[in-house]
């Protein structure tokens, strides 16, 4: 859908929770959710890490989810991998310094992202993903919902398009192609 429209349907469903008496809102859990990404150099290595969610909610009814938003701390992106061997001019303090660059997501202008759910369906979760101030809809595939009286956990994977978001670095070996795709796959739980 155009931006108008996810952000009409979004409108209906926060209008719809607000006056639906079983819709139920749950604060994320910060120390139990996590945010994996990963990003590849086409056919030779990738690499891959965790970011940090810093707040955000998400609303159920009816064993489905209506709503959400989650902010997360571009500032703490975190390489996890051993996907080559590290030296002291290539090993992580050097890829979290280049990732924060305007080469690619700028932490110093643009410190978070966020992602605010705009409609949802089974097995799916769609929503206006903003990167570097850039808003593009997104679409999550949901692999684990479990929802209770007091609170919900989810487990869903997106792949988006990096250069969607501006993040349009080329890699300095010609024969090296970075990967458009990034990987996020998302662990989140919430509770009252």
């Amino acid at each position: 859908p155009s931006s108008s429209e996810a952000s009409d349907v979004y409108k209906r469903q926060t209008q719809d929770t607000t006056t639906s008496s079983t819709a139920i809102t749950f604060n994320a859990e910060i120390e139990n959710s996590e945010v994996a990404w990963k990003g590849e150099v086409a056919g030779i290595y990738g690499h891959n890490g965790v970011i940090n969610i810093t707040e955000g909610s998400l609303s159920v009814d009816n064993g489905a989810i209506v709503g959400g938003e989650f902010v997360i701390d571009m500032t703490t992106i975190t390489p996890t991998d051993s996907s080559y061997e590290y030296t002291e001019k290539n090993n992580p303090e050097v890829l979290t310094r280049h990732l924060s660059t305007g080469d690619f997501f700028l932490v110093d202008s643009f410190p978070t992202a966020k992602f605010i759910i705009t409609s949802s369906e089974e097995g799916k979760v769609t929503g206006n993903l903003t990167i570097r101030d850039k808003t593009q809809s997104e679409t999550f595939e949901v692999s684990s919902l479990e929802i209770t009286e007091d609170g919900a956990t989810v487990k869903a994977s997106l792949i988006f398009n990096r250069k969607d978001y501006g993040v349009a670095w080329v890699h300095y070996m010609q024969d090296m192609i970075l990967s458009d795709d990034i990987t996020i796959d998302v662990t989140l739980t919430a509770t009252k």
